[in-house]
């Protein structure tokens, strides 16, 4: 014996036919098998064609060359160096962009760029000149730092007095 699954329906079909009591037995037909004929999952297109009287032709598969081992090495050669180009070109802009930005940043704080560069010009001879003693190249650094923290100052308090004045 069976449950019926529609509870619903079996209460409704009872209460319309006044019965006291309701019979739950399963009345639904049993599943029937589906035909050869029918059956489209399991038969591949080919046999459905063969079944319908069709005639099937299978066309021969194209050759298609393997790619070698070195194809691909050029290929991903060719790729990063075209990738590299790219980044080259792109960090010479950002190097640009950056430049321009310190720029602006210096002009708004009043800050002399020339004496800038032109002291870390004097700190890169200093540090690549093999004659002075490691001493000697620290000392001088570190004047030409504190050179570089005066004009930094003297940038500062022109721009305050240009803010005072406005």
């Amino acid at each position: 014996m069976m449950i019926n699954s529609n509870y619903a329906q079996a209460v409704t079909q009872a209460k319309a036919n006044n019965d006291p009591l309701i019979n739950f037995d399963n009345n639904t037909p049993a599943v029937q098998p589906i035909p050869g004929e029918k059956d489209t999952v399991t038969l591949s297109d080919r046999a459905l064609a063969m079944m319908n009287g069709a005639e099937v032709k299978e066309t021969a598969p194209t050759y298609v060359k393997p790619v070698t081992a070195r194809a691909l090495l050029a290929a991903s050669d060719a790729a990063k160096s075209a990738e590299n180009n790219t980044d080259n070109k792109t960090a010479s802009t950002d190097n640009r962009f950056a430049e321009i930005m310190q720029n602006i940043l210096n002009q708004r704080l009043g800050i002399d760029t020339e004496k800038l560069k032109e002291i870390e010009a004097k700190m890169e001879l200093i540090a690549n000149d093999e004659s002075m003693s490691p001493e000697e190249k620290q000392e001088a650094l570190e004047a030409l730092v504190e050179e570089r923290e005066k004009v930094m100052e003297k940038g500062k308090e022109v721009r305050e007095l240009a803010e005072e004045t406005d």
